[in-house]
């Protein structure tokens, strides 16, 4: 698991043995069960978490207890319920692990320590920020004014592997309609 989160590290700029030693002695490997729970609502979250193997979902529940997924996260990515991380407030999502995963977690005091004192460090957390604000953005943007079969064809297009690996039902929340209306749509396509 260190392996893949050093190859994620160096993929953000060059980095000696000793800095790579000192951020990946402060994770803890994690291994989830299918469904298990890393933040539910009303917890404050205390982790972010590295995926090595495996798929998180971040998501909410809207008054009518529908599920809306946010995010999701595969292979060789970085995920947490970010408001709850940053604000230490108690979170409107769940963070949960859809198969069973193998992660490397850090405690919210480590990673802004590292976030501090080591510049590798915060470039791979501002570039996750960036990444998370322009998705969360185009997903806003692009997703008001589209139909349903375009949304469909926006996942096959720039998130292609969500339609082979997530459930459809989570899909659908992702993309804000019920799982037999994306059934139809798959249909057409």
């Amino acid at each position: 698991m260190f392996t893949e989160l050093e190859g994620f590290i160096k993929s953000v700029d060059e980095v000696d043995k000793k800095t790579l030693d000192e951020i990946t002695n402060r994770f803890q490997p994690l291994r989830t069960v299918r469904n298990e729970m890393l933040c539910n609502i009303g917890q404050v979250c205390n982790h972010f978490y590295f995926i090595s193997k495996g798929c998180l979902r971040l998501y909410e529940i809207d008054d009518k207890g529908n599920e809306i997924t946010g995010y999701f996260a595969l292979e060789k990515s970085i995920i947490s319920a970010n408001t709850s991380f940053m604000l230490q407030k108690p979170s409107r999502d769940c963070l949960v692990s859809l198969e069973p995963s193998e992660l490397l977690a850090i405690k919210r005091k480590d990673f802004y320590e590292l976030v501090d004192t080591i510049p590798v460090f915060a470039k791979m957390y501002h570039q996750f920020i960036e990444f998370a604000f322009i998705h969360s953005q185009m997903r806003i943007y692009s997703f008001l004014g589209m139909e349903g079969i375009d949304k469909l064809k926006w996942v096959m297009e720039h998130e292609p592997k969500l339609l082979s690996r997530i459930s459809s039902k989570a899909v659908a929340s992702y993309l804000g309609m019920t799982n037999s209306t994306l059934s139809k749509l798959r249909a057409k396509l």
